[in-house]
């Protein structure tokens, strides 16, 4: 018996577990915006004993859509946006709700925001983590660097922004990643919006930033399992203004995956189909099956 969620509703879809038994969870997140290098999403699984009748909320990740577009469940708005995460929730709520984002105990990362103009060095995408989000690459800058780039999510901290100086556009707004989304830009008078958009993610990747006419990239979004070697889970006692991790990697429920696996968005990794792909593009995937009964 397996269910499969559609690639992107806009809004949470539940799940009632039919009878108690081990089940097996997969997730894709969703892949950011950008004509050349879009970032692409992380890949996570496991294993889990479930109860008849608990109730899991499923959060797929929306494909980034660019120009000022805001996307569901993370990815950061910019001129190309970051792709939103693929989650596992036991509380339910709107997708940035925080006792709600608080409560996941799977993540798959989104990718970050590429770039519209290509890079001199190809092939280096702002890809989901994996424990940290990829940072974004992209040297088509008046200075040759990539210092205005977005930085990836890691288990504790949202990826920073690009370096700002007073070359940089000034219009950028919440542009480090955060507990759950990605770093975004806010708008010109014309509403359209400065470079690019971190990806989402249990952190998300920060927005990249104009250095004069140069277009960066925003940072990939990191992953989370619970029960994953790695991984830093957070306090029940936490607050969206106080945000404690225990430095271990099990959620505060109790409820802990087996048999887990977690693949950058750079990596070669199972696809939604069953064949394979490196990292993730478009909406983000759910998948779950169940094993033993």
């Amino acid at each position: 018996m397996f269910n499969y969620f559609p690639p992107h509703t806009g809004s949470v879809q539940s799940y009632s577990v039919p009878v108690t038994g081990t089940y097996n969870i997969k997730c894709w997140g969703a892949s950011g915006s950008g004509e050349y290098n879009p970032g692409r999403g992380g890949y996570t699984v496991g294993q889990i004993i479930l109860t008849r009748g608990t109730l899991l909320y499923v959060y797929v990740g929306e494909v980034g859509q660019g120009y000022a577009y805001s996307n569901f469940n993370g990815g950061g708005i910019g001129e190309t946006s970051g792709g939103g995460a693929t989650d596992i929730r036991l509380n339910s709520g709107i997708w940035n709700d925080f006792n709600s984002l608080k409560s996941r105990i799977m993540v798959a990362g989104g990718g970050g925001g590429g770039y519209y103009i290509r890079t001199t060095k190809d092939g280096i995408c702002p890809d989901a983590g994996g424990l940290k989000g990829t940072d974004a690459y992209c040297i088509y800058t008046p200075d040759g660097i990539t210092t205005y780039s977005g930085h990836g999510g890691t288990q504790t901290a949202g990826g920073k922004c690009g370096s700002t100086s007073s070359t940089v556009d000034p219009y950028t707004l919440n542009a480090d990643g955060h507990y759950g989304y990605g770093g975004y830009g806010n708008s010109y008078p014309d509403n359209s919006c400065m470079s690019s958009g971190g990806g989402g993610g249990y952190y998300g990747g920060g927005h990249g930033v104009h250095p004069n006419s140069g277009w960066t990239g925003g940072g990939g979004g990191s992953s989370f399992i619970s029960g994953y070697s790695g991984c830093d889970a957070i306090d029940k006692s936490s607050t969206s203004d106080k945000i404690i991790h225990t430095g271990l990697p099990n959620h505060y429920s109790g409820y802990i995956f087996t048999n887990s696996q977690m693949i950058a968005g750079n990596t070669s990794m199972p696809s939604p189909s069953g064949s394979t792909e490196t990292g993730h593009t478009g909406n983000g995937y759910c998948l779950i099956t169940q094993i033993t009964f």
